[in-house]
């Protein structure tokens, strides 16, 4: 019997037995209680036949006279028709009709003699008295006698009724007890297995539940020993738990192939981006970009306390070596010039290229202007070095100037031109070399060479 259900109808059968068997319990109780009342209805109408036989007894016995003997009988005749009405306690009743009888026998006698001594005469009146008086006083003794036997006999017939009784009781109340305790136990166990499978099943259907929540979609529910109605629920459980990770597989696999899809348009956009920002020949910033990124540069400056250096790079002759050797090595000089400039240059420096052979460098993070001439003399030495291009060594000299910001000024713009003045300054001597306007007063801001 594994199904709940079978099991609460069983506790349902045996709660209703109970309860049939404390109704029928209580009615037999009942039945007894109504029994021994009218056992004691009647014993309680015998003793009142006889309390008024006994009362007319003290009265006769006090009197002596006809009316009273006949009401005596009267009360006796009572009794007799009330003794042979009953049916129970037939000892006692039987006891009780002797005593009765023996009363009977007696009042005849005593009719009797009433009878007699009213047809005496009057010469013999007074032998006649001696002799009926002591008749009379054996038959009144008698009389008490046989009374007081008819009382004790129905106070041993009330004795024994209420004993009964209480033996019925007691042995009512005990069987009542005995079958009770039984379909209680009964009862209890039928509801303790019943609670035990609900909560084993509803342990297994939490832990399941609990699983899925935690993202376990392969770990099925078991059902060895669970109640039929579980077992329902657990298999439709497990049936979801599949279809819902065949869902889920295929959500993973669109979620992958999104995130794909994602990753090459992301990678696009930042080659897009990457190529829209450099300059396509060095690699190195664009005008538009670097002048966006210098614009962030002075901004971080003046919110971190530092200033950064601008340099303004100009190919001195470069137009030469493209007139004369082409396009393509005139390419080649600005790609080996650019690589120099960035492998010279920190992680942190911004290149960029404005110009056919013009290029700015942005050393940003600086503290003062001490360390520049030292790191401005190193780059023109790896700048001057010859390039190998095409099996030809080629030279090329540059003009290198300079300008801070915000030392100088804190408008970029004219940062960028004070820088570009320099830079013609340093073209005025020969070969490669760097000059900075720091000491000078800035000329006017040229807005045909700075574009932003």
């Amino acid at each position: 019997m594994k199904s709940i259900l079978s099991k609460l109808n069983l506790l349902v059968i045996l709660s209703v037995l109970l309860v049939g068997i404390v109704l029928t319990s209580l009615w037999s109780i009942r039945e007894d209680q109504q029994m021994h009342d009218q056992q004691l209805a009647t014993i309680l109408q015998i003793q009142q036949g006889i309390d008024t036989l006994r009362s007319q007894l003290w009265v006769f016995l006090q009197y002596k006279d006809k009316a009273s003997l006949e009401e005596v009988y009267m009360a006796q005749q009572s009794l007799t028709e009330l003794l042979s009405e009953q049916t129970n306690f037939k000892h006692y009743i039987e006891n009780l009709q002797k005593m009765n009888h023996s009363l009977a026998v007696l009042l005849r006698q005593e009719r009797s003699l009433e009878a007699s001594q009213d047809l005496r005469s009057d010469v013999s009146l007074v032998e006649a008295d001696i002799s009926t008086s002591e008749s009379r006083a054996l038959l009144h003794s008698r009389y008490n006698m046989i009374a007081q036997s008819m009382g004790e006999e129905l106070f041993h017939l009330q004795q024994e009724v209420h004993v009964r009784n209480r033996a019925l009781q007691e042995k009512a109340l005990v069987v009542t007890a005995l079958v009770l305790l039984f379909f209680t136990i009964l009862v209890s166990c039928t509801a303790i297995l019943i609670f035990k499978q609900f909560k084993a099943g509803q342990n297994v259907i939490k832990d399941g539940i609990h699983n899925l929540y935690n993202g376990d979609l392969d770990t099925l529910i078991s059902i060895p020993k669970l109640a039929e109605e579980y077992v329902v629920l657990v298999t439709f459980f497990n049936k979801m738990k599949v279809s819902l990770q065949n869902h889920i597989v295929t959500k993973d696999e669109l979620e992958r192939e999104v995130k794909l899809k994602t990753s090459t348009l992301l990678h696009q956009t930042d080659q897009l981006r990457y190529l829209s920002e450099r300059d396509s020949l060095t690699g190195v910033l664009n005008r538009r970009a670097f002048y966006h990124q210098l614009d962030s540069e002075a901004k971080a400056a003046k919110t971190s306390g530092t200033l950064f250096a601008l340099l303004f790079i100009d190919l001195d002759k470069f137009k030469v070596i493209n007139d004369t050797k082409g396009h393509h090595v005139g390419d080649e000089v600005l790609t080996v010039f650019s690589s120099r400039l960035k492998e010279n240059m920190r992680p942190t420096d911004v290149i960029g290229r404005v110009g056919g052979d013009e290029f700015v460098v942005c050393i940003n993070g600086l503290k003062d202007e001490a360390n520049i001439d030292s790191k401005l003399n190193h780059i023109l030495k790896i700048l001057d070095k010859p390039m190998e291009i095409k099996d030809e060594a080629i030279h090329m000299a540059c003009s290198i100037g300079v300008s801070y910001f915000p030392t100088q000024s804190d408008n970029v713009k004219e940062v960028l031109h004070l820088a570009d003045q320099a830079m013609y300054e340093a073209k005025k001597i020969s070969g490669s070399s760097f000059c900075s306007l720091y000491e000078q007063k800035p000329m006017p801001l040229d807005e045909g060479r700075v574009e932003t």
